[in-house]
């Protein structure tokens, strides 16, 4: 039998995700908001751990994006950082956390990194907001652009649509993806933009670009944990595939839980410590004294 040669893990680095690139190897980033999915995904070998807006819509209960806290993102970006030793962890700024001017986005930037532990950054991004988008970079954070579909700007982009369709939409999601890239950005991820639109920048772009529901021509894909294992409180999007149902799984196992509740077969006397025959005895002469006073 010959022995296996043991590859060392490393830490996912920049450079690493650029190599991956070239040599046209895909790269896998998910979607995670606890440390139990994280610590899984992280030990399968993941290489990005998206800490997006998912998390505290999903976790939370939020219908829309634009209503998470910066607080409630830290939280659920806390949970993964704490358990993730080799993925690059990459944390979504919430809405108008580094639109508003150079200087707070750098600041908010940094508040994910030193507080929640980030490695890198992700923020909706186009060529109007290229300026913070080099801000944050020039103050040594590495920023992933979110283009195509972005959920914090559903109004302006009328829904949630496939983006790209139509001539004029393709051009300025071609235009918007060079400014960011001399805005310093080291990725994208490409959400929901028709596959022919993800095929050309996974082609021309010097960076990685990720597929989110954009089809299969990309340099990776990224989807969220929640999609992929059906636990979320939302319809899982068709994008997502079909690898696993823990809603129905959930469902049943907490149905069989309160059913037996209910015919009084749980919880189990059997499984319940009991006390020592002498300290019961002691209880029960403590509480017949106390009875007799009351009385």
């Amino acid at each position: 039998m010959k022995n296996e040669v043991v590859t060392e893990r490393r830490k996912v680095t920049l450079r690493a995700l650029q190599h991956m690139k070239a040599r046209q190897e895909p790269i896998i980033a998910l979607g995670v908001y606890d440390s139990v999915v994280a610590g899984i995904a992280d030990d399968l070998g993941v290489h990005i751990l998206m800490n997006g807006p998912s998390g505290p819509m999903a976790l939370f209960g939020h219908t829309n994006p634009t209503a998470i806290t910066a607080d409630e993102q830290l939280a659920t970006l806390k949970a993964v950082t704490r358990v993730t030793r080799y993925a690059l962890v990459n944390a979504h700024m919430p809405y108008m956390s580094y639109q508003s001017s150079e200087r707070d986005a750098v600041l908010n930037a940094a508040r994910l990194v030193s507080e929640g532990g980030a490695d890198t950054v992700k923020c909706d991004a186009n060529a109007r907001i290229a300026n913070k988008i080099k801000a944050i970079v020039d103050a040594g954070i590495p920023v992933i652009a979110h283009i195509g579909l972005q959920a914090s700007r559903r109004i302006e982009q009328s829904g949630y649509g496939v983006k790209g369709k139509a001539f004029d939409e393709a051009r300025r999601i071609v235009d918007d993806a060079w400014v960011l890239v001399e805005a310093g950005v080291f990725a994208f991820v490409v959400e929901h933009v028709a596959p022919e639109l993800m095929a050309h920048l996974a082609r021309t772009l010097p960076v990685p670009a990720l597929s989110l529901g954009s089809g299969p021509e990309a340099d990776g894909v990224s989807i969220v944990s929640g999609d992929v294992l059906n636990y979320s409180v939302f319809p899982r999007p068709a994008h997502a595939g079909q690898f696993a149902d823990l809603r129905n799984l959930f469902a049943d196992g907490l149905g069989n839980y309160a059913r037996q509740v209910r015919a009084g077969h749980y919880p189990h006397e059997r499984d319940a410590p009991a006390m020592e025959p002498s300290e019961y005895r002691k209880l029960q002469r403590m509480l017949a004294r106390k009875h007799r006073a009351k009385t």
